[in-house]
């Protein structure tokens, strides 16, 4: 991309400096052809003004030589004014330059004023004297004797003669003007069709070259953006597609796992296997949580749930892993916290779980401090471990340290993660180093709680649910869930059989699968919802980890959401969000 914005700026800089040394020169030149115009005119009006004078003098002489003695003064000033300035004319349109040029006749002048026939220079002349002549005479303080001058000059005959001389000179001298100004025309137009031409040669070798330069490389572009769009696709339908795949069995397996009935010596075992299964969750949670930040989609789903609850949930199975590292584990909790309050409660639980895994992978020995309070609607975390602290090993906080880590457990987007999640809801979240070693973390987030909703949760009662599920085993396990907390359920293949079960009966909650043959969840809630007007809450249960998704599902009318693989907690959680009047068709 540089290379053509480079390639551009070269073509379009030399164009303008072709057209600017065009356009500089053509105004010199006519600058220039203006100037010598200017002296033209000068040299028309000089020539013009010797005819005036050649008339004036004549005017004068022979005034001189019929008037009587009292106007014989007045008349002979006026003529030696009228010959100085004659003299001065004829000089100057006849002046040289030091090497002996003339710079004002050319070749034409030069012959009408000093070859034969007209030989203009030598009648001027001749007037000029015989003028002096008899300004001399009627100076002198002789008495005048008008016989010795000559007065042939002043005849009718020589005195038109000469006139015409002069407007010969004064036509050659208009000829000439009108020949430059013929001159600077040509050159003007000379100029307007060098300019066109090298617009046209501009357009050829520049400009086109550029534009195909510039639609080749958008077309380039363009198809490398539809490339990565397509890449983008795959990738989504990809994650998708794996998180599906995976959770479904991993909820085979879960389900297998809390059904193992094991001897007390065993239970270790059995413990160890909930952590990794949960740990496959998490890991499938990071990579869709990633994958939503990467495309800007992530989601916040505030609900209400017991604060205290959830923070436990999530914190408690974190003490075994400090166990079989031998780290100390110290957990604080405030009482207040045992509230009903209004956020993200699973983002919660991503913040707590991203720390602690952070902390307790980073920690070799000493101790781990949870601290949790409550003032004022602001939820205070504090963890603080004594490892090596967020320096050495914090990849966002120094790159080389990061290049140079050895640790590959989990997807390296934990913290990351963190800051998007409490900055979406507001919050404020600092990481810092504790000496002489350690590292700590204080999150402050500020929630909702509603002191009304304290009792609210006890007076919701749900006895019948819906099951809308096309793979047997998930009904079942999930059958077997809710059966544990004395609700029964009720199956339905796909969303045509639940549709015509709905019709039916009443039921208190319905857990809809989406991705079904005949008829896909989102068909089901929309018919529930729009056709058949049933305000039944429907939990959406899916493994479709997609943002369009949800945003689809709830603008369909679905109430709240979990993905697979389903967990008592996930199921206790969800049931704790719906509203108490369920159930009414």
């Amino acid at each position: 991309m540089l290379d053509i914005v480079a390639d551009i700026r070269s073509r379009y800089r030399w164009a303008l400096l072709a057209i600017a040394i065009l356009i500089s020169g053509s105004g010199l030149l006519i600058q220039h052809l203006i100037s010598v115009q200017q002296a033209d005119t000068k040299v028309i009006n000089i020539a013009g003004k010797q005819r005036m004078l050649s008339q004036k003098i004549s005017l004068h002489a022979h005034a001189l030589l019929v008037s009587n003695t009292d106007h014989q003064l007045q008349h002979l000033k006026m003529l030696k004014q009228a010959l100085s300035q004659f003299l001065s004319g004829h000089e100057f349109i006849t002046q040289k330059n030091e090497h002996g040029q003339y710079l004002l006749l050319d070749s034409e002048l030069q012959e009408y004023y000093f070859a034969m026939p007209a030989g203009l220079d030598a009648t001027t002349r001749d007037y000029l004297v015989s003028a002096n002549q008899l300004v001399a005479e009627l100076q002198s303080p002789r008495v005048v004797n008008f016989v010795d001058v000559d007065m042939s000059e002043f005849e009718v005959e020589e005195v038109e003669r000469l006139l015409r001389q002069l407007d010969g000179a004064v036509t050659l001298f208009e000829r000439e003007a009108v020949s430059k100004v013929n001159l600077v025309s040509k050159i003007e137009y000379g100029f307007w069709f060098l300019a066109l031409a090298l617009l046209l040669v501009e357009l050829k070798f520049i400009f086109a070259p550029m534009e195909q330069t510039i639609s080749d490389s958008i077309s380039r572009y363009k198809k490398q953006k539809n490339r990565a769009e397509q890449i983008s696709q795959s990738k989504d339908r990809f994650i998708s597609r794996v998180s599906h795949e995976f959770r479904t069995p991993l909820q085979g397996l879960i389900a297998a796992i809390d059904a193992l009935t094991l001897a007390d010596e065993q239970q270790a075992v059995k413990t160890q296997a909930q952590y990794c299964v949960n740990r496959l969750v998490v890991m499938l949670d990071e990579l869709r949580d990633l994958h939503q930040l990467s495309i800007g989609q992530w989601q916040l789903n505030p609900t209400k749930a017991n604060l205290q609850h959830t923070l436990v949930a999530v914190i408690a199975p974190f003490e075994l892993a400090c166990q079989e590292k031998k780290l100390s584990f110290e957990f604080h909790l405030n009482p207040e916290l045992d509230c009903i309050a209004k956020l993200d409660h699973p983002r919660l639980q991503q913040v707590m779980m991203a720390l602690l895994t952070n902390a307790i992978k980073y920690t070799e020995q000493g101790c781990i401090k949870i601290s949790l309070s409550l003032s004022k609607e602001q939820l205070h975390i504090h963890v603080s471990d004594t490892g090596v602290g967020f320096r050495q090993v914090y990849p966002y906080i120094e790159q080389e340290k990061y290049l140079e880590d050895n640790h590959f457990q989990g997807l390296q987007t934990g913290l990351a993660r963190v800051q998007y999640i409490v900055a979406a809801q507001n919050g404020t979240v600092k990481f810092s180093d504790v000496q002489p070693h350690g590292a700590a973390v204080n999150i402050s987030l500020p929630i909702q709680i509603d002191p009304s909703e304290l009792k609210s949760q006890a007076d919701k009662v749900i006895k019948h649910v819906l099951i809308v599920e096309d793979e047997k085993v998930n009904a079942m396990i999930l059958e077997q869930l809710l059966k544990s907390l004395n609700i029964t359920s009720q199956w339905a293949e796909n969303g045509l059989v639940a549709i015509e079960l709905v019709k039916r009966q009443a039921f208190d909650v319905i857990f809809m699968d989406l991705n079904m043959p005949v008829m896909d969840g989102f068909q089901a809630i929309d018919i529930i919802r729009r056709e058949l007007n049933i305000s039944t809450p429907i939990v959406v249960v899916t493994a479709n980890i997609a943002n369009s998704t949800l945003t689809r599902i709830y603008q369909l009318g679905a109430d709240s959401h979990f993905y697979k693989p389903i967990s008592m907690q996930s199921i206790e959680d969800v049931l704790n969000t719906l509203p108490s009047d369920g159930g009414s068709n």
